[in-house]
């Protein structure tokens, strides 16, 4: 049996943690050893499998979102996460090789882990990618843009691009590792797992030879049944940081809305103005199998949760908080399928945008429509063909 470590660097949403637990229990009950390095540890708390595993703290830049201007392409966030300086990425690619070497994994799965692939590469670890189409960029040089809603500089693009791969040199130097011709190709690896639908591809159109379908987890959580009564079903999943907390509470309680929420660390004082006969607010994740069979709406911040509701048929209200799940947002708008709200958006425009996407049945309709293109889509066939994948690059 092989080793197998989970990398996550980048992004601070449970979807990373829940979505890694996913593909580490099929290969743990194989027989494969396995290994999680985290950047968050806190959110092992709803991942009961994960006691058996071995779990580290994963490296991090202390410098982290220190961009002076807004990302507009993978090397942009790289340049914010410590490839801005040589020295400081040298430390970085140390301390993963330093993890690296003292687990010695046969196969590193980076979820938005860019210096755990460096440091994969200069160790000569086989290595695989896991994650939506946001964070495995295409293999194009230089590194394209992703953002969509304004025009992005070429030059702006290619001096990101050189900048991110000069330093990356350096520190491969400093380890005995050959030059890298181009930033894309220290992305290079066994086998790309672009979890999305080409439609939800945060970069559109990419060459690549498939899709594997969004990461969703069904299987974790407890059964919470529906309140009963006539209103829509609306889940709602969000951070209780959320600008419009408030006015999201105050739109499902004024409205005919049966609610099922899941808002982790929910204030007592906000619980018990949301919590009536047909809402019931909970504390703890609830199994997304039987939210979403009989939903009729998902309120979440966006992300690969929306991407797997809409392959359910579900539409969305989305509250974008950065741009990944802004541009997730953008196209699920663009498919029909929900609308999402800005941050500055008031108590109204969320009490309209909620009574419009239950009672158009234009939403629910192009939400189904997507699914039915995708009939043989299922998150269990999904993580099958992943193990299956996995275990034929251990095999070599």
């Amino acid at each position: 049996m092989a080793r197998v470590a989970f990398a996550w660097e980048l992004g601070k949403s449970y979807g990373h943690a829940v979505s890694c637990g996913g593909l580490a229990r099929p290969l743990s009950v194989r027989g494969h050893d396995v290994a999680f390095m985290f950047r968050e540890l806190r959110q092992l708390n709803v991942l009961p499998e994960a006691i058996a595993y071995d779990v580290f703290q994963a490296p991090c830049s202390s410098r982290e979102g220190w961009n002076a201007q807004i990302p507009a392409s993978y090397a942009d966030i790289m340049l914010g996460c410590g490839y801005r300086d040589a020295a400081e990425l040298t430390g970085l690619v140390g301390a993963w090789r330093a993890l690296l070497g003292h687990w010695r994994p046969d196969l590193l799965v980076a979820d938005y882990s860019p210096t755990a692939l460096l440091a994969a590469r200069t160790l000569g670890i086989a290595s695989v990618t896991y994650g939506n189409g946001f964070f495995t960029p295409p293999r194009l040089s230089p590194l394209p843009p992703f953002r969509f809603d304004e025009p992005v500089d070429p030059a702006r693009v290619a001096a990101a691009d050189a900048q991110a791969l000069a330093n990356v040199n350096a520190a491969a130097a400093r380890f005995g590792t050959p030059p890298f011709a181009s930033l894309a190709d220290m992305f290079v690896t066994e086998e790309d797992f672009l979890c999305t639908f080409p439609e939800l591809d945060h970069y559109g159109t990419r060459p690549t030879s498939g899709y594997w379908g969004p990461r969703l987890r069904l299987d974790l959580g407890h059964d919470a049944p529906w309140p009963e009564g006539k209103g829509p079903r609306v889940f709602v999943y969000v951070q209780r940081w959320l600008p419009q907390m408030d006015a999201l509470i105050e739109s499902l309680v004024a409205g005919p809305y049966r609610v099922l929420a899941y808002v982790p660390d929910l204030e007592p004082a906000r619980r018990a103005r949301l919590a009536a006969r047909h809402r019931i607010v909970l504390e703890r994740p609830v199994r997304m199998e039987a939210a979403l069979k009989h939903c009729d709406l998902l309120v979440s911040l966006g992300g690969e949760i929306a991407g797997g509701a809409l392959a359910c048929g579900v539409p969305s209200l989305l509250f974008p908080q950065h741009y990944e799940q802004y541009a997730t947002a953008r196209r699920i708008e663009h498919l029909g399928a929900g609308a999402w709200l800005h941050p500055s958006a008031t108590r109204a425009q969320v009490e309209a945008t909620l009574h419009a996407l239950t009672h158009d049945t234009r939403y629910l309709a192009a939400a189904q429509a997507f699914a039915r293109r995708y009939p043989a889509y299922s998150p269990a066939e999904q993580r099958r063909r992943i193990v299956q994948r996995v275990e034929a690059i251990l095999s070599r």
